[in-house]
């Protein structure tokens, strides 16, 4: 079943982001499977509320290859480097197309 990372993003240094962490942590997610899907800061929020920041929407054949591919090794120096840029809410969950 696929899974799908949503993320609202705040970067406070986008050259340190857009230099040190994206390129590499790009790469990283296309060997887990991950596929971006969109990415904004131009949303409307028209119920309720929802974090600041750049919206992300990957896709990921399941949710373990999402948890492995954020979580594991190979990622992990390069969240470090994002954690020094900037701040995030995330949530990884399971999805299935929705009817028509």
């Amino acid at each position: 079943m696929p899974a799908y990372m949503l993320t609202f993003l705040r970067v406070e240094d986008a050259e340190t982001h857009a230099r040190d962490y994206l390129p590499d942590a790009h790469a990283i997610l296309l060997n887990y499977g991950g596929k971006p899907l969109a990415v904004t800061e131009d949303y409307d929020v028209i119920e309720g509320s929802l974090p600041k920041g750049r919206l992300i929407l990957m896709e990921f054949p399941n949710k373990q290859a999402a948890k492995d591919y954020y979580l594991g090794p190979e990622h992990r120096p390069y969240k470090e480097i994002l954690d020094s840029v900037a701040s995030s809410d995330l949530a990884i969950f399971e999805g299935t197309p929705a009817p028509l």
